[in-house]
């Protein structure tokens, strides 16, 4: 059998198809602990789940710190796991939920590749907001932002409205929230001229200047715009041009906002990651009321308090005296590093004494630098869920900093911009999936049933019928949901029909969809994604890149 395996694989590589693994069991909901084999590559750079039921391949979680699960061990926090696994070690870039375990909670690939992705109040009930487009090798990108409501229907979609010198500006995905007013916050980088020799770059240069603007959605109106170049002078960035800056082609990323946050003032926290600085802007006529770390500090920095390369700055609590800050100190970017690590930052501000301390700090698993990207998030039980951004990694971390627990998602090319934790409840508009497996070899059949997104199934119950209609069909066996694919398998001795599907059942017996009835007589196919995978005889599955 491996002599047949090996020619038929060698056959299909000489007609041009890439092979990307000869043999691969399909093991949905599969999730690692302290997989050495994993960690160092052996399972590819970017393993992944896969299912019957559905086209989903998200990425395999390896538990390289475990969670502590005995008796008085530290609590975790509930909701799901929001992050948007990208990078070419991915097999399929795009957002997903996860439980607590590992399982897959709903596939947002079909929207491409994604960087901010979280959970936001709109209109007064929960909704998803994504940004989808092209994100650049020089860490910015060009969009548009959706809203999803929890049915995963599309509501909105809408983009920055502001001109720069060369009348292009990249609608950036580097921060997409929802204010408690309903409008939309969003960053842009427009291409702006400037003379560069302050920081010795060419006279007639070029910068991709950083902007943020506030919009109405409903009407598309920019309600509040804000140009670094406006207020920040160039020589606060830590960055250099070197041989850039001399073209629009070549723009030198002076500034480069990456999160924004309007508080219950009406100002604004923002972020600049080439500036090492965290700006207070006044929401009125954008002045800049403080500026904490970088070159030119309104405080005084603690011990251990300044940060470099900074991403995701957030308001904690706030008042006219004092306040409690969280962000990620990436530490370092391409090509240099500040400390020996990134790490998670909670500050303490102190408007009285204009001076920062540490409260906690939230170090990575094996201490090392995450180049760009990166999140930090307080959890309602006090906890703090933290993204390494380009680094595979996310960890929850207790109130005093120690580590609870940390998945690596990939080992290669792969990293998620944030990582972030909310609870969500969703019942998609889309009906549920079923595939049907019948064993070679026994009067068994498996029914796989799954159905994206869907938060309240609490068991599965499966159908039969003589035709497609489902119009005589009979219950056959329920059981409860277990992952994001659940398995049913009866006998076709005393369950034989010719069509099958199954319920989706949720608390008190409400039935929440029903799958449509298929044939046992489908082909043994499995279309996954891009990847076919053809169930053999030897029950082995042939995995190639269409």
């Amino acid at each position: 059998m491996a002599n047949c395996l090996q020619s038929f694989c060698s056959t299909f590589t000489r007609y041009g198809l890439l092979l990307y693994l000869c043999v691969l069991s399909v093991r949905g909901d599969s999730v690692l602990f302290r997989s050495n084999e994993y960690s160092i590559g052996a399972l590819g750079y970017g393993p992944f789940q896969s299912y019957f039921s559905a086209n989903s391949t998200p990425p395999e979680w390896n538990f390289v710190v475990p969670v502590n699960d005995t008796a008085g061990a530290p609590s975790l926090s509930s909701g799901y796991i929001f992050s948007a696994p990208r990078g070419s070690s991915v097999f399929r870039q795009g957002a997903a939920i996860y439980d607590q375990s590992g399982s897959l909670v709903w596939d947002g690939s079909i929207y491409g590749p994604t960087l901010s992705f979280s959970v936001v109040t709109y209109l007064g009930e929960p909704h998803i907001i994504l940004w989808t487009g092209t994100a650049t090798s020089a860490g910015v990108g060009n969009g548009y932002n959706i809203l999803l409501d929890s049915k995963y229907d599309l509501v909105a979609n809408f983009t920055v409205d502001i001109q720069g010198d060369t009348g292009k500006v990249l609608a950036d995905f580097h921060e997409a929230t929802i204010t408690s007013n309903n409008t939309a916050l969003m960053t842009a980088y427009p291409f702006k001229s400037m003379d560069l020799t302050p920081i010795q770059g060419p006279q007639q240069g070029w910068i991709l200047d950083s902007a943020m603007q506030e919009l109405n959605i409903s009407s598309n109106e920019p309600l509040f715009t804000w140009i670094a170049s406006d207020h920040v002078d160039i020589t606060e960035c830590y960055n250099t041009p070197g041989t850039g800056g001399g073209s629009v082609a070549e723009a030198f990323d002076y500034f480069h906002i990456n999160s924004i946050e309007k508080d219950d003032a009406g100002n604004y926290l923002i972020s600049s990651r080439h500036c090492w600085t965290v700006y207070y802007l006044d929401g009125t006529n954008g002045d800049i009321l403080w500026k904490m770390g970088g070159k030119n500090s309104s405080f005084a920095m603690g011990n251990g308090t300044e940060f470099s390369w900074q991403h995701h700055a957030r308001w904690v609590e706030k008042n006219d005296s004092y306040a409690t800050m969280t962000l990620f100190d990436n530490a370092g970017q391409y090509g240099q590093q500040q400390e020996e690590m990134s790490r998670g930052l909670l500050l303490g501000v102190d408007f009285s004494n204009m001076s920062v301390n540490l409260l906690a700090e939230f170090l990575p698993w094996n201490q090392s630098i995450s180049q760009s990207q990166g999140s930090v998030q307080l959890q309602p039980n006090g906890n703090f869920l933290v993204g390494f951004g380009q680094l595979p990694w996310t960890g929850e971390y207790a109130p005093n900093g120690d580590l609870l627990w940390t998945i690596q998602f990939g080992v290669g090319d792969v990293e998620s911009y944030r990582a972030l934790r909310y609870n969500w409840t969703a019942t998609p508009t889309d009906s549920p999936s079923i595939d049907l497996v019948p064993a070679s070899k026994s009067n068994l059949l498996s029914a796989h049933a799954s159905w994206n997104g869907a938060t309240e199934i609490v068991k599965w119950e499966l159908y039969g019928a003589s035709d497609s209609s489902g119009s005589n069909s009979i219950s056959l066996y329920n059981k409860t949901k277990d992952g994001f694919e659940t398995t049913i398998t009866v006998s076709t001795v005393s369950n034989s029909y010719d069509y099958y599907a199954v319920r989706a059942i949720g608390k008190s017996n409400k039935v929440l969809g029903v799958s449509e009835f298929i044939s046992t007589n489908a082909a043994p196919v499995k279309i996954v994604g891009q990847v076919a995978l053809a169930i053999l005889s030897a029950g082995i599955v042939v995995v190639l890149l269409s």
